[in-house]
């Protein structure tokens, strides 16, 4: 038997959260720090994390006077999954991470975004751009994929093997100790990542994922993604960038592309954290972050 995903993972996720609706979806999110602050921090995750992703940054954010809020989006944490694979779009992720905005009516928001995060966050600040303080970029993407993506990603893609790894297998989740640099991989960390996804139809939202990577501009979400990636050459707004970079998907290459997309942005590599780079270093992440923002 699997932790329940209402505990608090032996004290590593003692956050109180509340819930947001976006049409018939329930969004949970936690909200840390003082309500009056000037602005908010917003910690947006991918796949196939939770707001459990940004345990350390909730706790010592805040503790520095900082206002920071994370949510799951549908299909992760402790928000609603729905069954359908069809029901999961980029413009749907993006519409939801706008209601939490727009419910929790963040303001001069440091948008803070890692894997899909990226696409979702960026896709929704920019429809409430006059919201936006600053950006922190994380290992992510802001446009179409390359072709080359790695063998093991695609494999995602094919119909009934993708089954197969991602809902069977939750082969999402037990591969994180893979996208780690670590090797002391934390058992209560894992069971935290596991705590969503009890059951095969639970897991839809990772896969879905996967399948709606725009890979060419015939797939359903490129011309969104292609309109967020045009639409960032109008970003004017501080900008840190921290990489992981030992990221056997996300490259150095593509920090190469947010440095020509930012050329005036702060950039922080951590030369020994992988993909998830908060998993790896997060008193380094915590640190660039925090420096960012006093910095504003």
């Amino acid at each position: 038997m699997g932790r329940s995903l209402d505990g608090d993972f032996d004290g590593t996720f003692p956050f109180s959260g509340g819930f947001v609706q976006s049409g018939p979806v329930k969004l949970h999110y936690v909200d840390e720090g003082p309500r009056d602050a000037a602005g908010a921090v917003l910690l947006v995750h991918g796949n196939p994390t939770w707001s459990y992703l940004w345990r350390h940054q909730l706790r010592e954010l805040p503790a520095a006077g900082h206002r920071c809020v994370a949510f799951d989006h549908m299909g992760f944490g402790r928000s609603d999954k729905p069954p359908r694979l069809s029901a999961y779009s980029l413009q749907a992720h993006v519409d939801n991470a706008v209601a939490v905005i727009d419910e929790l009516d963040l303001r001069d928001v440091v948008l803070v975004v890692h894997d899909w995060g990226g696409p979702i966050g960026l896709g929704a600040i920019l429809e409430r751009s006059d919201r936006l303080r600053a950006l922190v970029v994380m290992n992510t993407w802001a446009w179409e994929l390359p072709s080359f993506l790695p063998p093991f990603v695609r494999e995602f893609r094919t119909e009934g093997l993708g089954e197969i790894l991602a809902l069977g297998g939750n082969l999402f989740v037990e591969s994180i100790p893979g996208g780690m640099e670590r090797r002391d991989t934390d058992p209560v960390m894992m069971d935290a990542y596991r705590a969503p996804f009890p059951d095969y139809w639970s897991r839809v939202g990772t896969l879905a994922f996967q399948r709606d990577i725009p890979l060419s501009e015939r797939d359903r979400s490129a011309a969104l993604i292609a309109s967020i990636h045009e639409r960032l050459d109008g970003v004017d707004v501080p900008v840190l960038l921290v990489w992981g970079m030992r990221d056997r998907v996300f490259q150095p290459v593509f920090l190469d592309q947010w440095r020509e997309l930012f050329p005036k942005a702060r950039v922080v590599e951590l030369d020994d954290a992988g993909h998830f780079l908060v998993e790896d270093r997060p008193d380094a992440v915590t640190r660039s972050i925090g420096g960012f923002l006093q910095d504003l």
